[in-house]
């Protein structure tokens, strides 16, 4: 327990010392991140026995990042990722075609093929909306981005220790045995309320404070539940070794795949 809560505090410090900093730093961190993070879940689709390319994913993740860090460095607060996200899967789905095209017709090589795609989205094109968070113009960026990190992190800490505590009933004891209906309600609320008392000091509306907090808290836990889903189906504990007692980056960042959208979009209505 020492060990995990110490690599979470060192790892949470130095994540806030990059949302501060932003530009390149926090560019160059996305995509180590997206990049481990990629590896891991073609690993948990190999795991199942689903065929998945990883150098391919790779090169596509790699092109969406570069690509939406360029053009966002470079002032534009637009999301390249959305405007051309149409491209880039369609581009993957025709060389995965092309690739799995003398395979013959069977349920495996269409698994494949569609297992491509949400590697690619899941987590490359989910891991750009750090990014697009903060660039949005002003001091939105930064305090916006904390404002999610600070419910995502809130809620699991919530859920871990209320769900300890006072859990009875589970919450998807087939997906994940150790989540209760009870943790997943303390973090909602911890989460929840987290959120509000960052937005009371960046002074956001408090109506969006607390309705992106339960947005966000509940959007979060629902990551949660998929990545336990991927693992369970694949046999595994953890994603991978990304940070002592934390697991892979999959397991650190999968609340935040689902949330972060929703707090970019909802952010988008206070600028």
């Amino acid at each position: 327990m020492k060990t995990r809560i110490l690599a979470g505090v060192i790892g949470g410090l130095l994540f806030l010392f990059l949302i501060f900093q932003g530009g390149i730093w926090l560019s160059l961190a996305v995509a180590c991140l997206s990049i481990l993070a990629t590896r891991e879940i073609c690993q948990l689709l190999q795991k199942t026995g689903i065929e998945v390319s990883f150098p391919l994913v790779l090169l596509f993740n790699l092109i969406m990042t570069i690509g939406q860090s360029f053009v966002l460095l470079a002032g534009s607060h637009r999301l390249p990722a959305v405007d051309f996200g149409g491209l880039y899967f369609l581009a993957l789905l025709f060389i995965v075609f092309l690739i799995n095209m003398g395979k013959g017709v069977t349920q495996t090589t269409l698994v494949s093929i569609f297992a491509h795609l949400f590697a690619l989205f899941y987590p490359g094109f989910l891991f750009l909306y750090i990014i697009s968070i903060r660039n949005l113009p002003l001091a939105y960026g930064w305090q916006c981005l904390i404002f999610a990190f600070a419910v995502i992190w809130g809620t699991d800490s919530g859920a871990y220790f209320i769900g300890s505590a006072l859990g009875k009933t589970p919450l998807a004891s087939k997906l994940s045995p150790n989540k209760t209906v009870e943790g997943a309600l303390g973090g909602l609320v911890v989460g929840t309320l987290s959120g509000v008392l960052f937005g009371l000091f960046f002074q956001f509306p408090l109506f969006w404070s607390i309705g992106t907090g339960l947005l966000t808290s509940i959007t979060g836990q629902t990551g949660d539940l998929l990545e336990s889903l991927l693992k369970r189906t694949a046999g595994l504990k953890d994603s991978g070794v990304f940070m002592p007692g934390h697991g892979g980056v999959l397991d650190r960042f999968d609340s935040a795949f689902f949330a972060l959208p929703v707090v970019y979009y909802l952010a988008l209505l206070l600028i």
